[in-house]
């Protein structure tokens, strides 16, 4: 479930949650988007949409927060430019940042695939 961590963005991605654990989809986690606001020019830090939003959300349905994702003008920039971040600063801290969400996404598909229950065969003959 991605959301931001501003309270209309919340109920949306708890209704999200709860649709589908109604038809019984497995909820990897929980990804803040916009967390934090970067100053490009000083690198000063400001939770523009709320703090934690995106932690609570986690906490309450059980599952992971995998990251809290900056809103920095560089990851725009870049992706505008056709390098995301990954690529174009791939030992930056914002490239850091996504790096691990995806060990984190891969790690719970694995933990997903080894629980699941057995998919039926299913079986077509000319018969």
């Amino acid at each position: 479930i991605v959301t931001t961590p501003q309270d209309l963005a919340l109920l949306d991605a708890r209704k999200g949650v709860e649709m589908f654990r109604k038809v019984n989809i497995p909820v990897l986690g929980v990804v803040e988007n916009m967390a934090v606001h970067i100053c490009s020019n000083c690198g000063h830090a400001e939770h523009l949409f709320g703090e934690g939003g995106g932690a609570k959300l986690a906490t309450q349905y059980g599952v992971e927060l995998l990251a809290s994702l900056p809103l920095a003008m560089e990851i725009r920039e870049q992706a505008d430019g056709g390098k995301p971040t990954v690529a174009a600063e791939a030992d930056g801290q914002i490239a850091m940042i996504y790096q691990e969400l995806a060990r984190h996404v891969g790690a719970r598909i694995v933990l997903q695939e080894a629980t699941a229950p057995a998919m039926p065969t299913i079986t077509v003959s000319d018969d």
